[in-house]
């Protein structure tokens, strides 16, 4: 009975090491604490069912652990099941997906080869963060040069400049929003034109008019996303992180 039982114990510690994963799970509300924001993330997400993510999970294991002793460098899954909303916050359109980088912040699909030797080439060169203050492991030679100077400013002078680059920033927002209102005011009398041309010249002239506004208005919303798209200048970044760690 006691052999027994030392097997039985033996055989069961046997098959929870080998069912212990080290892929980090994320799920629902707990997705975005469950990594510390100096940690680049490398994340599956993946839908209940689906035969392709099952058949990526043993060289999703064998990535993970990899890098289970890399404390930057986080390997990590979540399930799509239709109230995980950082799917939608992540544009997840099929599964499984991919995805690299600031788990709050900005995230970059990954369309790579997916044997596991690519896979760890990949992910030690360009799963990472932003440098930071505090991740400033993730900051090349230039950057750490970058915080040192912040650090050397006296506080009043980072918060003028703070405001002054805030300043630019949104002024420049104004004016790509303007564009685009500029644009949509346009088309709107464009297609006013074309509804009440007459003739075949003048329907011609409105048509013609009508394009070139399409296109001022579809150009006028793209350089509006790539300007919400755009990171902060580091500079900044830095400059505000330091500020509020003056302030605690």
């Amino acid at each position: 009975m006691k052999f027994q039982l030392l097997t039985s114990l033996a055989l069961s510690s046997v098959l929870n090491s080998s069912s212990a994963s080290n892929v980090r799970r994320l799920q629902g509300e707990d997705y975005y604490d469950a990594v510390d924001d100096t940690q680049a993330v490398f994340v599956k997400f993946s839908e209940p069912g689906c035969a392709a993510c099952e058949e990526s999970a043993p060289v999703w294991e064998e990535l993970a652990t990899a890098f289970a002793d890399n404390q930057n460098i986080v390997i990590a899954e979540t399930v799509c099941d239709g109230e995980n909303e950082a799917c939608l916050d992540n544009n997840v359109e099929s599964y499984p997906s991919y995805q690299h980088g600031d788990l709050l912040g900005i995230m970059t699909k990954y369309n790579g080869p997916m044997d596991l030797e690519s896979l760890e080439k990949f992910t030690s060169e360009h799963v990472r963060v932003r440098c930071s203050i505090a991740g400033d492991h993730w900051c090349n030679d230039e950057e750490l040069l970058l915080i040192d100077q912040i650090r050397k400013m006296p506080i009043a002078e980072i918060e003028e400049k703070i405001e002054l680059m805030n300043d630019a920033e949104e002024a420049e927002y104004d004016a790509a929003e303007q564009k685009v209102e500029t644009a949509e005011s346009l088309l709107e009398d464009a297609e006013d034109k074309l509804q009440n041309a007459e003739g075949d010249d003048e329907l011609k002239a409105a048509q013609e008019e009508h394009k070139d506004a399409e296109k001022a208005v579809a150009d006028a919303e793209a350089e509006f996303d790539i300007l919400m798209d755009k990171q902060e200048p580091l500079e900044l970044e830095l400059m505000e992180e330091f500020s509020m760690e003056s302030e605690s």
